[in-house]
């Protein structure tokens, strides 16, 4: 990276590793919203928008849309496009974004077999099951509980230790 972004490489690295971490939550929460509407296929759009409002709630409580009524009645989510063109597909973007978030982890550990076991994730294409690659690779699968936590520990003290109003 520091080829292309030189003096400004901690820059990216950080928001980088910043945004990584903050699609989690929104990804989960577009998954959990979809569980909702298709289990409830008779809800009216209101509905829907408040489901959409109160997991927005839940998932990233710092959205703040104090004057702007459509989204506080909860209408974020007619924006985002999977939901009406590739349902439940949004899943995959956040499990493979805690397993991205696993290799970060281990490399900024010095783990040694961190590359290899990517790399071999990477020759295995999809010859496997999501659950047996994610073995494989070495590493937890995102619906183990306690897999999340320890990623999370390591990305808030990362992001803890670098000073972004320098940027």
């Amino acid at each position: 990276m520091p080829y292309f972004f030189k003096e400004e490489t901690d820059k990216y690295y950080y928001l980088h590793v910043a945004d990584a971490m903050k699609f989690v939550p929104y990804g989960v929460l577009v998954d959990h919203f979809q569980h909702e509407i298709y289990a409830n296929p008779n809800c009216t759009k209101d509905e829907r928008k408040k489901m959409w409002r109160d997991l927005e709630k839940k998932y990233l409580p710092h959205k703040d849309y104090a004057g702007c009524d459509m989204l506080e009645k909860g209408c974020w989510w007619y924006q985002q496009g999977h939901i009406f063109q590739s349902p439940f597909y949004y899943i995959d973007y956040t499990l493979a974004q805690v397993c991205a978030l696993q290799f970060w982890v281990r490399m900024i550990n010095k783990d040694e077999k961190a590359w290899s076991d990517y790399v071999h994730l990477c020759g295995l294409g999809g010859t496997k099951t999501f659950l047996e690659l994610v073995k494989e690779a070495g590493l937890k699968s995102p619906f183990e509980d306690g897999t999340i936590e320890p990623v999370v520990a390591t990305v808030k003290e990362y992001l803890s230790s670098i000073d972004a109003k320098t940027f």
